[in-house]
């Protein structure tokens, strides 16, 4: 046995194997048999030449997780549609990293007939019950629990249900290929190196239990009273999103996309990739989901066909299926990370306001807008991250919407309504995103030389930095109520 190859096995025993006693073996006529050295004392335990017989392509073996941990999850993809199978793979993947998993922790094998194998390798084995929740949660945001072109199973499922590992020959397809493991940016292409493997690192499961922590607090946060108003003017802290402070790859920027929309493809591998962005920018230019597929069908047909072998159909497809997903998901381009400004005519107009909170919510949205509004003005933001952003409850933000649009601070462009009929009864639940759009003005000329840096990545764009930059006491008494004033006065001095 070479070097090479016990590094191979045994960087598959760290991944996968947990469970010795039980296993699967995929014969090279095509049949599964499972192995139980506690039921039948003449099998022996999983062990290298087992694993050594995988990469050989010899005989493929597949594996259980122990009765309550496993030390990976795996999206099991079964869709026989080629065009259906990828589309399904680019929807789970977008679903796990809009989570807050990362790309290079999300790792795709082709399962031996049409479908893929999405894995995610923990660092410390993980009870069963958790990573079910993380597969039903990732099922949920990607809306393909309940499709009609396949299915989507959970694997490993405890000692029920194994799964077979990447690497090894699928003997029950006639023509035997190898379950490689694929390049997510070059259109799912085989990676056909079984060395490949050794570059997998594990993910930290700290990571999943954040995800599922802060999943459940939106859960509670939805059935509890609306909290005490926070004590005092300055207990009212803005709080940037974590969207505003991830990582912005290159590749993502407008600048790069529009440079994209001009060049074209320039190489086989990522048309669907290419594609997907182009459907954010046409979106964030404001175009309608009809004209954003007219676009995208006018681009792709004026490209050079020798970067791309999908069939012309199925590139249709391709579109509608990716233009249809980020309109009804309401997918944003992502921005490039930015210094945002405040200008001193903008904090004056949010200190008219009557109560704190309605000036802390006016606030997050105006600075939610300069980073995400599309260039009509027009910007999505769900009360969660409202209530994430300003500390306050999520009923209350709901409450204080109506408020500052009665008061004619923001516009509501779209959100959800009930349609009734002439006895005032519901017929009808008309399911809208939350769109809104700043009315606040201001003029950039004069008010220039007033701004302050509202950067997201520390707090000097909290609220109360702001008022304290650009207004004195003398000026806050005047603008402001009393108690509004003498608590803010007193982190002044």
């Amino acid at each position: 046995m070479s070097n090479k190859n016990k590094d191979i096995i045994k960087k598959i025993n760290e991944l996968f194997i947990m469970a010795r006693y039980q296993y699967l073996i995929l014969s090279e006529h095509g049949n599964y048999q499972t192995f139980n050295s506690y039921k039948n004392e003449k099998v022996f335990p999983l062990n290298d030449y087992v694993v050594q017989r995988h990469i050989d392509g010899k005989a493929t073996l597949g594996v259980f997780s122990s009765t309550y941990h496993t030390k990976f999850i795996c999206f099991d993809i079964d869709v026989k549609d080629k065009v259906k199978a990828k589309w399904t793979v680019y929807r789970l993947v977008n679903a796990l990293m809009e989570l807050g998993i990362q790309n290079e922790e999300i790792h795709i094998s082709i399962s031996g007939n049409k479908g893929y194998h999405v894995d995610l390798y923990f660092n410390e084995p993980i009870k069963n019950e958790l990573a079910h929740e993380l597969y039903l949660l990732t099922m949920n945001k990607s809306e393909l629990l309940k499709i009609d072109y396949g299915e989507v199973e959970y694997r490993p499922n405890g000692m029920r249900q194994g799964v077979k590992l990447p690497l090894g020959i699928n003997f029950k397809n006639k023509r035997k290929p190898r379950c490689w493991y694929v390049d997510y940016y070059k259109g799912l292409k085989p990676i056909r190196n079984v060395q490949y493997i050794l570059k997998i690192k594990q993910m930290d499961i700290g990571t999943i239990y954040n995800i599922l922590e802060r999943e459940r607090d939106m859960v509670e946060e939805k059935e509890v009273r609306e909290v005490e108003e926070v004590r005092g003017f300055i207990d009212s802290k803005y709080t940037p999103l974590k969207i505003y402070r991830e990582n912005i790859g290159e590749q993502e920027t407008i600048e790069a996309i529009e440079k994209l929309l001009h060049t074209g493809l320039t190489t086989t591998g990522m048309r669907h990739n290419s594609l997907f962005k182009l459907a954010k920018y046409f979106r964030h230019q404001g175009l309608t989901e009809e004209e954003n597929y007219k676009k995208l069908v006018e681009w792709l047909s004026e490209q050079d066909t020798r970067c791309y072998t999908t069939k012309w159909e199925d590139c249709i497809k391709d579109i509608q299926s990716s233009v249809k997903y980020i309109y009804e998901n309401e997918v944003s381009l992502t921005i490039e990370e930015k210094d945002l400004f405040v200008t001193y005519e903008e904090m004056r107009q949010i200190l008219q306001l009557k109560s704190k909170n309605e000036k802390l919510l006016t606030y997050c949205l105006l600075i939610h807008s300069k980073r995400y509004a599309m260039k009509n003005g027009n910007f999505y933001m769900v009360f969660r991250q409202m209530s994430e952003a300003s500390g306050l409850a999520e009923k209350t933000t709901r409450n204080l919407i109506d408020v500052l649009e009665q008061n004619g601070v923001i516009e509501i462009i779209e959100r959800n309504r009930h349609v009734r009929n002439e006895h005032g009864k519901v017929i009808k639940k008309e399911k809208k995103p939350n769109v809104y759009k700043m009315n606040i003005e201001y003029e950039e000329e004069k008010d220039s030389s007033f701004k302050v840096v509202c950067n997201g990545l520390n707090y000097s764009d909290s609220f109360n930095s702001c008022i304290i930059h650009f207004f004195d006491k003398k000026t806050l008494q005047k603008m402001l109520p009393r108690r509004q004033y003498e608590n803010l006065v007193k982190q002044i001095s």
